[in-house]
């Protein structure tokens, strides 16, 4: 009769040391969690203010950045200042349309 309950104290402290461990396991689980939903939550909030923005005129580069840019992918370009400033005047109306 010993024998059996000294069986049956061993087994409950296998599993009371098991049932700590997924104790554990679970609370690190659950923290998980909510770290990700809490990424999600950010990407959604950073997604959600960037759909279908257009860069507002202050993004744009000033005029003689643009066409130094210009004339460095396209060496034979007859573009001038002028006709930058006008290229930005354009963006800066289509921003204007939505």
């Amino acid at each position: 009769m010993e024998c059996g309950l000294k069986t049956a104290n061993k087994q409950l402290t296998e599993w009371d040391a098991e049932l700590n461990q997924l104790h554990e396991r679970n609370g690190d689980l659950v923290l998980k969690v909510q770290m990700l939903e809490q990424e999600l939550k950010e990407v959604r909030r950073d997604r959600g203010g960037n759909k279908n923005s257009a860069p507002t005129v202050a993004e744009f580069p000033e005029p003689a950045d643009l066409l130094n840019q210009l004339k460095a992918r396209r060496k034979k370009t007859r573009a001038d200042m002028a006709d930058m400033e006008t290229v930005l005047e354009i963006l800066g109306d289509v921003d204007d349309l939505d």
